[in-house]
Protein backbone atom coordinates (compact mmCIF):
# COMPACT_ATOMS: atom_id res chain seq x y z
CA UNK A 1 0.00 0.00 0.00
CA UNK A 2 2.61 2.60 0.65
CA UNK A 3 4.48 1.81 -2.69
CA UNK A 4 0.87 2.33 -4.18
CA UNK A 5 0.30 5.75 -2.54
CA UNK A 6 3.44 6.84 -3.63
CA UNK A 7 2.79 6.45 -7.09
CA UNK A 8 0.02 9.52 -7.33
CA UNK A 9 2.66 11.47 -5.83
CA UNK A 10 5.18 11.13 -8.06
CA UNK A 11 2.80 11.67 -11.04
CA UNK A 12 1.55 14.92 -9.20
CA UNK A 13 5.06 16.07 -9.11
CA UNK A 14 6.14 15.43 -12.97
CA UNK A 15 3.25 17.34 -13.68
CA UNK A 16 4.38 20.25 -11.20
CA UNK A 17 7.51 19.57 -12.45
CA UNK A 18 6.47 20.03 -16.32
CA UNK A 19 4.28 23.29 -15.76
CA UNK A 20 6.99 24.61 -13.69
CA UNK A 21 9.75 24.16 -16.85
CA UNK A 22 6.57 25.33 -19.44
CA UNK A 23 6.81 28.54 -17.58
CA UNK A 24 10.47 29.24 -16.93
CA UNK A 25 10.34 28.57 -21.25
CA UNK A 26 7.85 30.63 -21.87
CA UNK A 27 8.96 33.40 -19.33
CA UNK A 28 12.42 33.29 -20.74
CA UNK A 29 10.49 33.84 -24.49
CA UNK A 30 11.42 30.47 -26.25
CA UNK A 31 7.94 30.22 -27.52
CA UNK A 32 9.24 27.56 -30.05
CA UNK A 33 10.51 25.73 -27.24
CA UNK A 34 7.32 25.67 -25.37
CA UNK A 35 4.89 24.40 -28.76
CA UNK A 36 7.60 21.77 -29.29
CA UNK A 37 7.50 20.46 -25.56
CA UNK A 38 3.60 20.99 -24.92
CA UNK A 39 1.70 20.80 -28.25
CA UNK A 40 2.20 16.98 -28.65
CA UNK A 41 0.72 16.30 -25.27
CA UNK A 42 -2.08 18.28 -26.19
CA UNK A 43 -2.42 16.74 -29.81
CA UNK A 44 -2.60 13.21 -27.79
CA UNK A 45 -5.92 14.58 -25.82
CA UNK A 46 -3.89 16.43 -22.60
CA UNK A 47 -6.39 18.99 -22.42
CA UNK A 48 -4.39 21.02 -19.31
CA UNK A 49 -5.72 24.61 -19.64
CA UNK A 50 -2.53 26.11 -18.31
CA UNK A 51 -0.75 24.25 -21.50
CA UNK A 52 -2.57 25.57 -23.60
CA UNK A 53 -2.64 28.81 -22.58
CA UNK A 54 0.96 28.76 -22.78
CA UNK A 55 1.25 27.44 -26.51
CA UNK A 56 -1.68 29.52 -27.34
CA UNK A 57 0.16 32.71 -26.27
CA UNK A 58 3.56 31.01 -27.97
CA UNK A 59 2.18 30.67 -31.25
CA UNK A 60 0.98 34.30 -31.36
CA UNK A 61 3.57 36.43 -30.45
CA UNK A 62 6.46 34.34 -32.36
CA UNK A 63 4.31 34.61 -35.23
CA UNK A 64 3.73 38.23 -34.56
CA UNK A 65 7.37 38.66 -33.70
CA UNK A 66 8.42 36.57 -37.39
CA UNK A 67 6.14 38.83 -39.46
CA UNK A 68 7.20 42.20 -37.71
CA UNK A 69 10.80 41.05 -38.46
CA UNK A 70 9.83 39.86 -41.92
CA UNK A 71 8.42 43.29 -42.78
CA UNK A 72 11.60 45.27 -41.36
CA UNK A 73 14.35 43.00 -43.57
CA UNK A 74 11.51 43.80 -46.66
CA UNK A 75 11.43 47.50 -46.19
CA UNK A 76 15.72 47.35 -46.25
CA UNK A 77 15.45 46.40 -50.04
CA UNK A 78 18.82 44.82 -49.35
CA UNK A 79 19.26 41.26 -51.31
CA UNK A 80 20.99 39.64 -47.89
CA UNK A 81 17.91 39.53 -45.60
CA UNK A 82 16.16 36.88 -48.07
CA UNK A 83 17.81 33.87 -46.12
CA UNK A 84 16.39 35.35 -43.00
CA UNK A 85 13.43 36.22 -44.41
CA UNK A 86 13.19 32.64 -45.49
CA UNK A 87 13.75 30.55 -42.68
CA UNK A 88 11.29 32.84 -40.54
CA UNK A 89 8.66 32.29 -42.77
CA UNK A 90 9.63 28.27 -42.45
CA UNK A 91 9.26 28.36 -38.80
CA UNK A 92 5.59 29.99 -38.81
CA UNK A 93 4.86 27.18 -41.25
CA UNK A 94 5.97 24.76 -38.55
CA UNK A 95 4.55 26.15 -35.89
CA UNK A 96 1.22 26.04 -37.46
CA UNK A 97 1.60 22.58 -38.91
CA UNK A 98 2.63 21.08 -34.95
CA UNK A 99 -0.82 22.94 -34.08
CA UNK A 100 -3.21 21.88 -36.84
CA UNK A 101 -3.87 18.27 -34.84
CA UNK A 102 -5.22 20.51 -31.94
CA UNK A 103 -8.92 20.01 -31.34
CA UNK A 104 -11.01 21.87 -33.21
CA UNK A 105 -12.63 23.28 -30.03
CA UNK A 106 -9.03 24.01 -28.97
CA UNK A 107 -8.28 26.08 -31.91
CA UNK A 108 -10.98 27.94 -32.30
CA UNK A 109 -10.49 29.00 -28.48
CA UNK A 110 -7.21 30.23 -29.21
CA UNK A 111 -7.76 31.92 -32.97
CA UNK A 112 -5.82 29.28 -34.50
CA UNK A 113 -5.81 29.74 -38.36
CA UNK A 114 -4.64 27.59 -41.31
CA UNK A 115 -1.96 29.59 -42.54
CA UNK A 116 -1.17 29.61 -46.36
CA UNK A 117 2.47 30.57 -46.46
CA UNK A 118 4.07 28.38 -49.94
CA UNK A 119 3.84 30.94 -52.33
CA UNK A 120 5.67 33.41 -49.95
CA UNK A 121 8.21 30.75 -48.90
CA UNK A 122 8.93 29.65 -52.62
CA UNK A 123 9.52 33.43 -53.51
CA UNK A 124 11.41 34.02 -50.20
CA UNK A 125 13.56 30.74 -51.24
CA UNK A 126 14.31 31.45 -55.06
CA UNK A 127 15.70 35.24 -53.61
CA UNK A 128 17.65 33.31 -50.59
CA UNK A 129 19.20 31.24 -52.86
CA UNK A 130 20.34 33.71 -55.64
CA UNK A 131 21.99 35.51 -53.20
CA UNK A 132 23.87 32.78 -51.06
CA UNK A 133 25.27 31.49 -54.73
CA UNK A 134 26.07 35.09 -55.87
CA UNK A 135 27.92 36.25 -52.50
CA UNK A 136 29.56 32.11 -52.19
CA UNK A 137 30.69 33.00 -55.78
CA UNK A 138 31.62 36.30 -55.21
CA UNK A 139 34.33 35.21 -52.19
CA UNK A 140 35.38 32.32 -54.45
CA UNK A 141 36.89 34.34 -57.61
CA UNK A 142 39.49 35.81 -55.17
CA UNK A 143 40.49 32.44 -55.00
CA UNK A 144 42.21 33.31 -51.42
CA UNK A 145 42.06 30.96 -48.69
CA UNK A 146 40.43 32.70 -46.10
CA UNK A 147 37.81 34.03 -48.77
CA UNK A 148 36.87 30.47 -49.21
CA UNK A 149 36.78 29.21 -45.65
CA UNK A 150 34.16 32.69 -45.34
CA UNK A 151 32.23 31.37 -49.15
CA UNK A 152 31.86 27.71 -46.90
CA UNK A 153 29.31 29.35 -44.79
CA UNK A 154 27.34 30.70 -47.46
CA UNK A 155 27.33 27.15 -49.13
CA UNK A 156 26.47 25.69 -46.03
CA UNK A 157 23.53 27.66 -45.49
CA UNK A 158 22.75 27.16 -49.29
CA UNK A 159 22.39 23.43 -48.22
CA UNK A 160 20.59 24.03 -45.70
CA UNK A 161 17.94 26.12 -48.05
CA UNK A 162 17.71 23.72 -50.39
CA UNK A 163 19.69 20.73 -50.60
CA UNK A 164 19.51 19.86 -54.38
CA UNK A 165 20.32 23.76 -55.47
CA UNK A 166 21.98 22.64 -59.13
CA UNK A 167 24.98 24.84 -57.93
CA UNK A 168 26.32 22.98 -55.16
CA UNK A 169 28.54 20.80 -56.53
CA UNK A 170 30.34 23.43 -58.32
CA UNK A 171 30.93 25.85 -54.79
CA UNK A 172 32.06 22.64 -52.95
CA UNK A 173 34.25 21.73 -55.35
CA UNK A 174 35.23 25.67 -55.91
CA UNK A 175 35.88 25.98 -52.37
CA UNK A 176 37.83 23.22 -51.45
CA UNK A 177 40.37 23.76 -54.24
CA UNK A 178 40.42 27.37 -52.92
CA UNK A 179 40.55 26.49 -49.40
CA UNK A 180 43.07 23.84 -48.84
CA UNK A 181 46.58 23.69 -48.41
CA UNK A 182 47.50 21.24 -50.73
CA UNK A 183 45.07 18.97 -53.35
CA UNK A 184 46.27 15.63 -53.63
CA UNK A 185 45.39 13.92 -57.18
CA UNK A 186 45.36 10.24 -57.32
CA UNK A 187 43.99 7.65 -60.06
CA UNK A 188 41.79 4.14 -58.49
CA UNK A 189 40.28 1.69 -60.33
CA UNK A 190 36.87 -0.08 -59.71
CA UNK A 191 37.30 -1.95 -63.00
CA UNK A 192 38.98 -5.79 -62.13
CA UNK A 193 41.46 -5.00 -64.52
CA UNK A 194 44.65 -3.38 -62.57
CA UNK A 195 45.77 -0.09 -64.02
CA UNK A 196 48.95 0.71 -65.89
CA UNK A 197 51.62 2.54 -63.97
CA UNK A 198 52.45 4.83 -67.89
CA UNK A 199 48.52 5.21 -67.82
CA UNK A 200 48.13 6.87 -64.27
CA UNK A 201 51.62 8.73 -65.08
CA UNK A 202 49.73 10.33 -68.16
CA UNK A 203 46.55 11.17 -66.28
CA UNK A 204 48.65 12.65 -63.50
CA UNK A 205 51.45 14.67 -66.10
CA UNK A 206 50.24 18.19 -65.89
CA UNK A 207 52.36 21.16 -67.54
CA UNK A 208 53.32 24.14 -65.43
CA UNK A 209 50.67 26.34 -64.88
CA UNK A 210 48.05 24.00 -66.22
CA UNK A 211 46.64 23.52 -62.52
CA UNK A 212 46.56 25.87 -59.57
CA UNK A 213 49.42 25.89 -57.79
CA UNK A 214 48.77 23.56 -54.65
CA UNK A 215 46.80 20.76 -57.11
CA UNK A 216 49.58 18.34 -55.87
CA UNK A 217 50.12 14.39 -58.05
CA UNK A 218 49.78 11.97 -55.48
CA UNK A 219 51.64 8.98 -55.40
CA UNK A 220 50.99 5.48 -53.36
CA UNK A 221 53.11 6.94 -50.86
CA UNK A 222 51.92 10.44 -50.45
CA UNK A 223 50.49 11.07 -46.95
CA UNK A 224 47.86 13.49 -46.29
CA UNK A 225 48.13 16.47 -43.66
CA UNK A 226 45.47 18.37 -41.74
CA UNK A 227 44.48 20.55 -44.39
CA UNK A 228 44.83 18.80 -47.46
CA UNK A 229 42.19 18.22 -49.62
CA UNK A 230 41.80 14.52 -52.51
CA UNK A 231 40.63 14.50 -56.35
CA UNK A 232 40.20 10.64 -57.00
CA UNK A 233 39.93 9.96 -60.22
CA UNK A 234 38.18 6.55 -60.71
CA UNK A 235 38.17 4.64 -63.13
CA UNK A 236 34.65 2.07 -63.63
CA UNK A 237 35.21 0.92 -66.80
CA UNK A 238 37.61 0.04 -69.87
CA UNK A 239 36.13 -0.90 -72.77
CA UNK A 240 38.48 -2.16 -75.62
CA UNK A 241 36.68 -2.98 -79.37
CA UNK A 242 38.53 -5.91 -81.16
CA UNK A 243 39.77 -5.39 -84.35
CA UNK A 244 37.52 -4.43 -86.96
CA UNK A 245 37.65 -4.50 -90.71
CA UNK A 246 34.51 -3.06 -92.55
CA UNK A 247 34.25 -3.35 -96.20
CA UNK A 248 31.77 -2.06 -98.78
CA UNK A 249 32.31 -3.43 -102.00
CA UNK A 250 30.81 -1.97 -105.35
CA UNK A 251 31.47 -1.52 -109.22
CA UNK A 252 31.87 1.00 -111.58
CA UNK A 253 31.84 1.51 -115.41
CA UNK A 254 33.52 3.95 -117.71
CA UNK A 255 31.97 2.85 -121.37
CA UNK A 256 33.24 -0.85 -121.72
CA UNK A 257 34.73 -0.82 -119.06
CA UNK A 258 34.39 -2.17 -115.65
CA UNK A 259 36.37 -2.09 -112.57
CA UNK A 260 34.97 -3.42 -108.61
CA UNK A 261 35.86 -1.28 -105.85
CA UNK A 262 36.52 -2.15 -102.26
CA UNK A 263 36.50 0.51 -99.55
CA UNK A 264 38.22 -0.53 -96.17
CA UNK A 265 37.75 0.91 -93.06
CA UNK A 266 40.21 -0.02 -90.09
CA UNK A 267 38.89 0.35 -86.91
CA UNK A 268 39.42 0.08 -82.55
CA UNK A 269 38.12 2.37 -79.77
CA UNK A 270 39.01 2.52 -75.99
CA UNK A 271 36.90 3.92 -74.13
CA UNK A 272 37.23 4.75 -70.15
CA UNK A 273 34.03 6.01 -67.87
CA UNK A 274 34.04 6.77 -64.37
CA UNK A 275 33.89 10.00 -62.07
CA UNK A 276 36.24 12.50 -60.58
CA UNK A 277 35.66 12.55 -56.80
CA UNK A 278 36.18 15.33 -54.16
CA UNK A 279 36.97 14.69 -50.92
CA UNK A 280 37.89 16.91 -48.08
CA UNK A 281 40.47 16.46 -45.39
CA UNK A 282 41.21 12.94 -45.05
CA UNK A 283 38.69 11.99 -47.58
CA UNK A 284 35.92 11.58 -44.97
CA UNK A 285 33.46 13.18 -47.37
CA UNK A 286 32.72 13.48 -50.69
CA UNK A 287 31.51 16.70 -51.81
CA UNK A 288 31.57 16.92 -55.39
CA UNK A 289 31.69 13.94 -57.92
CA UNK A 290 31.87 14.77 -62.17
CA UNK A 291 30.98 11.99 -64.33
CA UNK A 292 33.45 11.59 -67.11
CA UNK A 293 33.74 9.29 -70.59
CA UNK A 294 36.85 10.16 -72.81
CA UNK A 295 37.53 7.68 -76.07
CA UNK A 296 40.46 6.94 -78.09
CA UNK A 297 39.57 6.35 -81.59
CA UNK A 298 42.06 4.44 -84.62
CA UNK A 299 40.41 4.81 -87.84
CA UNK A 300 41.83 4.28 -91.21
CA UNK A 301 40.65 4.24 -94.62
CA UNK A 302 41.86 2.52 -98.11
CA UNK A 303 40.39 1.59 -101.10
CA UNK A 304 41.57 -1.01 -103.49
CA UNK A 305 40.14 -2.37 -106.41
CA UNK A 306 39.80 -5.31 -108.96
CA UNK A 307 39.26 -4.76 -112.60
CA UNK A 308 40.36 -2.29 -115.26
CA UNK A 309 41.65 1.06 -112.96
CA UNK A 310 40.78 3.12 -115.78
CA UNK A 311 36.49 2.67 -115.22
CA UNK A 312 37.76 4.45 -111.63
CA UNK A 313 36.06 7.52 -110.90
CA UNK A 314 37.94 10.80 -109.82
CA UNK A 315 36.82 9.94 -106.66
CA UNK A 316 37.63 6.66 -106.57
CA UNK A 317 41.50 7.71 -108.23
CA UNK A 318 41.81 10.03 -105.28
CA UNK A 319 41.79 6.93 -102.36
CA UNK A 320 43.85 4.80 -103.94
CA UNK A 321 46.80 6.59 -102.73
CA UNK A 322 45.62 5.43 -99.23
CA UNK A 323 46.82 2.43 -97.24
CA UNK A 324 46.69 -0.44 -94.94
CA UNK A 325 48.22 0.83 -91.38
CA UNK A 326 49.17 -1.22 -88.05
CA UNK A 327 46.66 -1.14 -85.94
CA UNK A 328 47.10 0.79 -82.44
CA UNK A 329 47.95 -2.10 -79.11
CA UNK A 330 45.02 -1.73 -76.72
CA UNK A 331 48.42 0.16 -74.16
CA UNK A 332 49.27 2.66 -77.14
CA UNK A 333 45.14 3.65 -77.32
CA UNK A 334 45.14 3.60 -73.36
CA UNK A 335 48.04 5.73 -72.76
CA UNK A 336 46.03 8.14 -76.03
CA UNK A 337 42.92 8.35 -73.70
CA UNK A 338 44.99 9.02 -70.34
CA UNK A 339 46.17 12.00 -72.38
CA UNK A 340 42.43 13.24 -73.16
CA UNK A 341 41.46 12.55 -69.38
CA UNK A 342 44.78 14.41 -68.15
CA UNK A 343 43.11 17.74 -70.24
CA UNK A 344 39.21 17.16 -68.80
CA UNK A 345 41.07 16.69 -65.44
CA UNK A 346 42.86 19.78 -65.62
CA UNK A 347 40.06 22.24 -66.97
CA UNK A 348 37.93 20.12 -64.18
CA UNK A 349 40.53 21.92 -61.55
CA UNK A 350 40.60 25.53 -63.20
CA UNK A 351 36.42 25.50 -62.93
Amino acid sequence: MKYLRLIPALLLGAMLTACNTTKKLYEAQEYDQVIQRVAPDICDGDMNAKHINYVAASYHKANQADHERIQALKATGQPDVWPEIYQRYCSMKGRNEALSCFPTQVKNGMNYVKLDLDDDMMAARTKAESFLVAKANQLLSTGSKPDAEEAEKYINQLERTNSGNTNLPMLKKKSLLCSADRVLVAVDNDDERPLLRSFENAVLRFDEGEVPANVVPATRHTSMKRDDAEVMVVVSDIQITPNRLDEVTFKETNGSKTVEVTDHTQNKTVTITGTIKYYDAYGYRALASVPFEVKSTFKNDYTTIKGDRDACSAETLSRLDSKPVPIPTDESLLLDAAKKLNDLLAAELRK
